[in-house]
């Protein structure tokens, strides 16, 4: 086992577990699609990662017996540059897993914190991370997820992680799943597995090229402004290899060959890296010794602990030390600055500008036609971290728009079983079918949709939507002095959610439309990370007074979810993201965004004006059973305008209330995570809109 140093990490939270399975817990080091991971000493003062599993998850009899054969498969492999499985949990609640932990940051901060790895140091790369392979496929397993942020750079090498465990995801074992790469760009992922073929050893030695590409030149080498862009280079485009060191280029090419039968093995590959036809073990240690020198940023054992709020609410020095399974959600660049204050603006409505989409990098900055401000928008990043789309709500001249962030400079489970197959490569939208009845269309629209206002609001006065009225510890509901709308969910209440439907009018005869684009701009003010805040649409009450609806919910620590809600027939998050790169984190989970005066004991003292807005934004596509493709409803999430999220229900929901005016219905909801915390989120603006487009029903 490596050596650790001194650890760092975030402090743990109300809710965290102080103990699993003899395992002292002692910090949180980041969480993502399957669950979040813990610092812990085992008993001998060892220190290790645990990663507890989601309930969501848990609650899955089939994810469980997947689980527990992937981590039995896992704990096969050599721990030869790999962070191996120490110990688990498999029967019983909670589930976790232990690995070893491994100090240094992940690949991809590497990189882009210190630029390409030449010489030597890449040399070893491409050696240690084929050497990891060589384990993990001898054992039988295929990581079915290599990309840079599970590659790990520890004082002696580069170690890889998560092998295997994502296909605990996966109920065939066949196809891509949810925490795979696929989520966000899928540069590393081989032609034959958007072709729907089962992951193979060769499939994992194409992302091996991909990796050390990367390595090298500081970019994948079929990377490009979208996602379809992406998915044509790999199927049909030559890499792009310029600069690679030459040593390499060669090696680095044939494992990129489009027939996976033609690519080297990660022995072949070795040998070739090596000089020898079989290089021992002990040879390939020596010679990465020899070579590997830690990059820049890189923790070495014996410093001092990364500080948890950092001075002047700059980077941590050193960088964000990585883990066997962080999810390396933030990129370089990890501190935050508190943000400025903001304006109440409105939103940019037909300019003539053609706005950056899903398949254009786009960047937001001054001079593009903004209105003058008149009321609150959170703000963004300027540009976009690597990966993740930068877009922004586009309706045609005089329509309306739901509200959304500002660009005045500033930061910028399906029904039944989960199979996620992926499907047309070479088509606009990548499609993933999951389950019988479902499928996740991933950015299947990377634009806002045109709507027709049917209600919108900015809280500056009290929308009557009921008589309650913020009365400080006894109710929630409209608070003046804030200029929004509170809600508020305590351990106590009964409920497992609370919302607020607007009370839109509708005549005795005709519902609400089928189609609406549903907005919601929000401040936490109080809870957990794991709390939940969001907008619903299509909410039913059948006649048992059974609810339904569909949620599209951001996590209080920047995660975001698709859930498909049902009283009378389960709920389940159908699509879900461990980050979202726009998301503006909140002073009550993020210590590095509080300023002076924040006050932990007192969140409910602040300036509505100064405080970090996220606005997530629903459209909910329903179409009947005479459309082409036949009944369905299609869903799209976005936050502050960054399109995360699709999911289309071929087995939509319930549309059959008694009363005209209990279908079809939007609103905004907060949900609770784990543990017993009160919750607080503040609403400054309230958007519902009619989508109107052919085949919508």
């Amino acid at each position: 086992m490596t050596s650790n140093g001194h650890q760092s990490g975030k402090p743990l939270r109300a809710g965290d577990p102080r103990e699993l399975g003899g395992h002292r817990i002692t910090a949180r080091l980041g969480r993502g699609g399957m669950g979040t991971v813990y610092l812990a000493q085992d008993p001998s003062g060892r220190p290790v990662a645990v990663k507890l599993i989601h309930p969501d998850l848990a609650d899955d009899e089939s994810f469980r017996l997947r689980f527990a054969r992937e981590v039995e498969s896992a704990r096969r492999v050599a721990r030869f540059s790999t962070a191996g499985v120490i110990d688990a949990r498999l029967e019983g609640d909670p589930l976790y897993i232990v690995s070893e932990y491994v100090p240094g940051p992940n690949l991809d901060e590497a990189v882009r914190e210190g630029g390409p790895m030449t010489g030597g140091t890449l040399e070893g790369l491409a050696m240690g991370v084929a050497a990891a392979l060589t384990a993990i496929h001898g054992s039988g397993v295929v990581h079915r997820d290599l990309k840079p942020a599970n590659v790990l750079l520890s004082p002696v090498g580069p170690k890889v992680i998560d092998f295997g465990i994502a296909r605990a995801l996966d109920d065939s074992g066949g196809g891509v799943t949810r925490s795979s790469q696929l989520m966000g760009t899928p540069s590393y992922m081989a032609p034959e597995l958007l072709m729907g073929e089962r992951p193979t050893a060769a499939a994992d030695i194409f992302a091996w090229g991909c990796l050390v590409a990367f390595a090298g030149r500081g970019e994948a080498p079929f990377d490009a402004a979208s996602v379809h862009a992406v998915l044509h280079n790999i199927t049909t485009a030559p890499p792009r290899l310029e600069g690679l060191d030459p040593a390499l280029h060669d090696l680095v090419a044939a494992a990129l060959d489009k027939d996976p039968s033609r690519r080297p093995t990660s022995q072949r590959i070795l040998a070739r890296l090596t000089g020898q036809e079989d290089p021992a073990e002990s040879e390939v240690r020596r010679t990465i010794s020899d070579s590997w020198e830690l990059p820049v940023g890189s923790p070495v054992p014996g410093t001092p602990p990364v500080p948890d709020t950092p001075p002047h609410g700059g980077t941590p020095p050193g960088g964000r030390t990585a883990h066997p399974f962080d999810p390396g959600a933030r990129g370089p660049g990890g501190g935050h600055v508190p943000p400025p204050p903001h304006d109440r603006g409105v939103p940019r409505n037909g300019d003539g500008q053609v706005p950056p989409t899903l398949y254009e990098q786009g960047f937001h900055g001054p001079g593009d036609g903004r209105v003058p401000p008149t009321h609150r928008v959170p703000t963004g990043h300027s540009t976009p971290p690597f990966d993740q789309p930068a877009h922004r709500a586009h309706t045609g001249p005089g329509d309306p728009v739901p509200p959304h962030r500002g660009t005045d400079g500033g930061r910028g489970g399906a029904p039944g079983g989960r199979r996620l197959l992926a499907l047309g490569a070479g088509a606009g939208a990548l499609v993933l079918v999951a389950g019988v009845g479902a499928v996740v269309l991933l950015n299947r629209s990377p634009e806002v949709p045109p709507s027709s206002s049917l209600y919108k609001d900015d809280f500056s006065t009290n929308p009557n939507w009921n008589s309650q009225i913020r009365e400080e510890g006894l109710s929630d509901g409209y608070w003046a002095d804030q200029r929004g709308y509170l809600l508020t969910l305590e351990p106590t209440d009964i409920s497992d959610s609370r919302a607020e439907l607007v009370p839109l009018s509708v005549s005795d005869e005709e519902p609400l439309p089928a189609s609406v684009v549903v907005s919601a701009t929000a401040y936490a003010v109080q809870g957990p990370e794991a709390g939940l805040f969001g907008v619903r649409c299509w909410n039913n009450f059948d006649e048992d007074d059974n609810r339904s609806q569909y949620e599209a919910l951001v996590r209080f620590d920047g995660g975001a979810e698709l859930r498909r809600m049902n009283e009378n027939g389960g709920n389940q998050v159908v699509a879900d993201v461990g980050a979202v790169g726009s998301f503006e984190p909140y002073p009550v989970v993020a210590a590095e965004v509080r300023d002076e005066g924040y006050e932990a004991g007192e969140p409910y003292s602040f300036d509505a004006e100064a405080v970090p807005l996220n606005t997530v934004t629903l459209s909910c596509r329903y179409h009947d059973a005479d459309a082409e493709g036949g009944e369905r409803m299609e869903l799209s999430m976005w936050v502050n305008d960054e399109h995360v999220l699709s999911y289309t229900d071929e087995e939509p929901l319930p549309d059959n209330a008694e009363d005209v005016d209990e279908r079809r219905q939007s609103g905004m909801v907060l949900r609770p995570g784990p543990g017993l915390e009160s919750l607080g989120v503040l609403f400054t603006d309230f958007y519902v809109g009619e989508i109107a487009e052919e085949g919508a029903r």
